[in-house]
This record gives C-alpha cells, structure tokens and sequence, in this order.
C-alpha cells in the first residue's frame, strides 16, 4: 500500500481515537445495531422489546412530514419486541419477533404489532428460550436486516409474504412509511435508543451496540457496566445494573439520545525564534473537509477543501502564503476544524456508500517559518504537540443530512486558536491510520457492481482547479408564513449555498430546524394538506435539514460543514 508523506517533514494524520467518532443519532439513517437479550425465567417472563427511532423531531410537528402525525415526548418510536409466550415442543409452537411501529402514522398502536415475524425453532426453542439471545439489525434507508444468534443466512428472519421490493429488488423489512428504499424521504433515523417492558415482566439486555453500517462498522455507541452503580444514558428507577447487563423490571418505556462527540478541533502551539521572518508557508489537507486558523484568524476564505477526488488515488493539498499571521519571537497557535465532507459522509444516495473512504477524519499540516538568514523552523501534525476536542459546537456537519449548531457550546472554544487560550480540556491527538478506519478492498455496490478501493498508486498532490467559496449573495425574494410559525423564504432561483440567518434576541437555548427544497407542493388534489409547504420528496433520502441552538441575544445562522442546493428555505422555531 503506497501512502507515501515524506515530504512532509514527518507530519502524521492526527484526529481521534475509537472513543471520538463523531455520532449523531438523530441524523443517521443509515446504521447496525446489536444487543443480547434473556428473559427472567424466576419471574415467567415472556415479553422484552429494544427500543430506537425514538423522538424522531419531524414526528413531533405536524408540519416537518407528510404523515400528519404530532407526537409528545416518549410517543413515537420503533420496538423490536421478542415473545416466547407461544414457545412448545410442537412444530407450531415458535418464538416471534414482533414489530411495534408507534407514532409514525396516525392509526399505529403501541400494544398492536406492525409485523410479526416467525423465529425457527433452530434458533429458539423451548430448551433454549430462557437463555440468552443476540438480535443484530441492518438499516439501509428504512430496510431491515433482521438476524437471531448469528449472522449465517439460518438466522436471518424472514417475512411470510413474497419479498418486499425496493429500489433495487429484493432488499429487506420496510420500516418506512413514506416509501420503501433511498427514492424517498428516510424514516427511521436511529434517534433515540432504549428499552420497553411490560407489567409483570422482567429483562436483561446486554452488549448493546451501534455501528456504522460500512465497512469496517466500528462501534460508534456502546456502554461497560461493570458494576451496580450506573451514570449512563438511560435514567430510569426500573432500570438496574446486575451481572454487566440493564435489568429492566416491570412497566417500563426507557428511551435516551445515545449521541456522542462533536466535530473534532485540534489545536498546537509553537514559539518562532526572534529574528526576521522571510516568509511562513503553510501546506494542509484532511481526510474529510476541514478549516484552518493560525493566532485566532481563520487563514482562508475556501470552503470544503481538500475537496473531493478519488482519495486512494489523488488526494489534494492546499498551500498558502500565512507570513503576516505569523508571530516573531512569540509563542504562535495553529488550529483545524474538522467535518466529514466526501471521506466519511454518504457521497451517494445508496447507503451502501455511507463512511465511502473512511469513518473518521483527521489532518495532515506542514508549516514552514523561513527566517531572513536562510534557516527554516517545520511545524507537523503529530500526536506528541497537537490536543484535541471533541465538545465543539458543530455537534455534526454531513452534505446530505445537515449540519447541527448549538451555539450554547462556543463558550467552551473561545479563543481557541490563540496561543494563550486554556486548553487543559482538551486531550492528545492520535494517529489516525488507514488500517481499521477506512474502507479498503473490493465490494459490491446495490446494482451488483463490483468495485474496490486499494491505497496502491495513492498521490498526494497540489490544489488543482479552484477552491470552492463564495461567489454570490442573494437576498431572499420573499417569505410566506405557510402555517403558523412556518416561514418559508424564496430565494428567487434554485443554487447551491447555505442561508445567512440575522436571529434578534434569540431564547437561549431555542432550536430553530431549517429544511431545503427546490419546489413548493403545488395547489392540487394530490398534494392537499401540504399545499405551499416545501417538497422534500424530489431530494429523496437526504435528510437536508440544519438544526441550531441558539445561544440567546442577536447571532447569525450560517453552516459551514454543510451546502444545499435549494430555492426555499423553511424555518421553523422562532416566533416571528
């Protein structure tokens, strides 16, 4: 594998480790789970469900979907409930996976299962069901993979009727209302994660686990319980710690955001010798998009660099002049915001290619401060010099989801690139290697197509083409308040950018959704309910949707991880 960098003074790609995988729940569409489940046998316990897709915010308002639904807290989600009431020794007499979808419709009920699938006695029965039991779940865009006790293709359920069909053929369990593949507008995000057990019946879950669905599927959530004492997510006084699994006893619904991490910041710090500066040049790239500041300015106006080539074969780097930024004969800061941009986000509607390249990111710099007398001082990316931070505001920057702001956090990076600035918060970056964090080898694409990425005539080369960055300003046209405190902007024409949103005496706190659409649903028969609200079909399964939390006080909304083509902008969460 050809990865050669060394012409880079032993600079090294540095980010984060296992534990600092950027994961936002409520935005990932595309995802594995795992988790163990046995029944109390002491307590004739028969019923025990894993809980996800919960709290979903486009259920909780009638105007963010098309289904017409407006739930409370804890009022929708998705169950996989396992039932081992009917379990005998006659060949009738089977185990069932019961699907409870809860919310997503307005005729779902909580105690009426939306599919039940049968569990061959191979793989539960009347010997085994009081032990233990793994229940692994694939989800591509709402399509379902459903596996008991290995992933062998014996232990796959199945449904009783003809295979459903999607995009592509025969896929999986449809779990999405609105449509039955990546055509259409996804549901169900993972969201929230948790538990449901009914009265009288007692539970353990164990190795509860979520993965990215790509290879190679590292665990972007799981939790050690090693002792009674528990300080996880899931807060709940029927929930106890026994033998390293969540006992759950009694009537319970235990539901909590799994969400970890933040778009990583890496930070170092360098004295320059006190003599004359000749010249400072600065050469950076990223697996993933990423932003540069030196001493608390940000050094260029270009947007989403390195940009997207084929990483395994071209990989772009970008040089620029930062003389004037740096410092003589004082102690400098050099800092790097990181998103997912092409490496690790779903560069196509096929979920397949979620994490296409890789499911982290992570920098490559070489600063090189040459002094009026001929002798040169090199400041590289390594893990020995450069911290990390995984609190920062941009809690998830993706092209086709969106990006999510909480403007609460920006406290916590004041100043962040500036060499006095506190960073005992902050923790030792780590090298990032290709090994066990991006995809590498053959695969097969969802049209049959095999492909593979191999690393062996990689190139790292020199910006070619124009930087990406702003070209244009256009003030919107007009807004029409569609339904009550649902604004929608027409910007006059369809374009790629991102909104630049005044907020005047903001609530702390208050989250504002922004979504993005081409059309407007059109004044016809078909569309009634909907008519005037923005079209989300046409972009199929992006989610398109920026979320921000306001700090309170006057601020500005602009993304920066994210782009969207659009004419209308929707706004929903503020009061006027």
């Amino acid at each position: 594998m050809n990865t050669d960098i060394s012409a880079w003074s032993g600079a090294k790609w540095i980010g984060g480790g296992e534990e600092d995988l950027v994961f936002y729940s409520h935005y990932l569409s595309v995802f594995k789970f795992e988790y163990s489940l046995q029944l109390d046998k002491a307590s004739n316990s028969t019923k025990a469900a894993f809980v996800f897709g919960g709290n979903d915010k486009r259920l909780k308002k009638k105007a963010l979907n098309l289904m017409g639904v407006e739930n409370g807290d804890n009022q929708s989600y998705i169950a996989f409930e396992l039932d081992i009431s009917g379990v005998n020794d006659s060949p009738e007499g089977l185990a069932k996976l019961h699907i409870y979808r809860v919310g997503y419709t307005p005729n779902e009920k909580a105690d009426v299962p939306f599919k039940s699938l049968d569990i061959s006695q191979k793989l539960i029965n009347n010997a085994n069901k009081y032990e233990k039991h793994k229940i692994f779940a694939d989800c591509n865009f709402g399509l379902f993979e459903l596996y008991i006790d290995g992933r062998e293709n014996d232990n796959k359920l199945k449904e009783k009727s003809a295979a459903l069909t999607g995009g592509f053929g025969a896929r999986g369990i449809n779990l999405n209302p609105v449509g039955s593949g990546n055509n259409y507008i996804s549901f169900p995000m993972l969201a929230d994660i948790g538990f449901r057990v009914g009265a009288n019946q007692t539970a353990q879950f164990s190795d509860v686990t979520i993965k990215n669905y790509r290879f190679p599927s590292n665990a972007l959530f799981t939790e050690k319980l090693n002792s009674t004492s528990y300080s996880g997510i899931f807060k709940s006084a029927n929930l106890t710690i026994e033998n390293g699994a969540y006992k759950i006893k009694g009537n319970a619904l235990i539901l909590a955001d799994p969400s970890k991490n933040a778009a990583p910041m890496l930070r170092t710090t360098f004295a320059t010798q006190a003599k004359p500066i000749k010249s400072a040049r600065l050469y950076v790239t990223a697996r993933g998009i990423y932003e540069m500041y030196l001493n608390g300015k940000r050094v260029s106006n270009d947007y989403f660099n390195p940009g997207l080539t084929q990483y395994n074969k071209n990989h772009m780097y970008q040089t620029y002049d930062v003389t004037s930024a740096v410092k003589q004969g004082e102690k400098n800061a050099i800092g790097a915001w990181l998103s997912e941009g092409w490496w690790s986000g779903n560069i196509t509607f096929s979920g397949e290619s979620w994490n296409f390249f890789g499911d982290r990111q992570s920098l490559l710099s070489k600063l090189v401060v040459t002094y009026a007398d001929g002798s040169e001082q090199i400041i590289t990316s390594n893990p020995t010099d450069w911290k990390l931070f995984t609190d920062s505001p941009v809690r998830y920057g993706s092209f086709f989801q969106g990006e999510v702001y909480d403007a609460g956090k920006e406290a916590l990076i004041k100043d962040w690139s500036l060499a006095n600035y506190n960073d005992k918060n902050w923790k030792s970056a780590v090298e990032v290697l290709l090994d066990g964090n991006a995809f590498k080898g053959t695969f097969t694409d969802v049209m049959g197509r095999k492909s593979s990425l191999e690393y062996n005539d990689f190139k790292l080369v020199g910006q070619m083409g124009d930087n990406a960055s702003i070209v244009k300003t256009l003030t919107a046209r007009s807004m029409e308040e569609v339904r009550p405190k649902v604004f929608v902007y027409d910007m006059g024409q369809n374009m790629v950018g991102v909104p630049q949103i005044a907020i005047k005496n903001g609530k702390k706190g208050q989250e504002i959704i922004l979504r993005y659409a081409e059309v407007k649903y059109p004044n016809l028969p078909d569309y009634k309910g909907n008519e005037g609200m923005v079209m989300m079909e046409n972009i199929r399964a992006a989610l398109t949707q920026d979320t921000y939390i306001l700090k309170g006080g006057d601020e500005t909304i602009q993304p920066r991880f994210t782009f969207h083509g659009y004419r209308y902008v929707e706004i929903t969460g503020i009061d006027q």
